[in-house]
């Protein structure tokens, strides 16, 4: 499913791949970064699309807010909704036998 059509402003959103990203409207620089971790939750704000972006699922971008309330941005792919993300939880927990 995709977070930008099951999402609310505020709704709590699991990073899905790690990525380092600037707050949102700042130049990508490598002293400025953040670095994501796979399982960080943030906070979903709005979607956006990158009209210079030429390949379609990279143009789609999600808003979001840090728990420090910093503001980023980064492509709709790097997140799953908190339902989703349990959902992959159970399967794992299931498959492996984790307790």
């Amino acid at each position: 499913m995709s977070v930008i059509m099951e999402s609310r402003e505020g709704d709590p959103i699991v990073i899905v791949n790690g990525f380092s990203g600037c707050e949102h409207g700042t130049q990508f620089s490598w002293e400025k970064a953040r670095c994501f971790e796979v399982g960080e939750i943030v906070y979903f704000i709005d979607d956006i699309k990158d009209e210079n972006e030429r390949q379609d699922y990279l143009a789609h971008k999600v808003l979001y807010k840090t728990e420090d309330g910093k503001i980023y941005s980064a492509v709709q792919i790097s997140f799953m909704t908190m339902d989703e993300w349990k959902d992959v939880e159970e399967y794992f927990k299931k498959k492996f036998d984790i307790k």
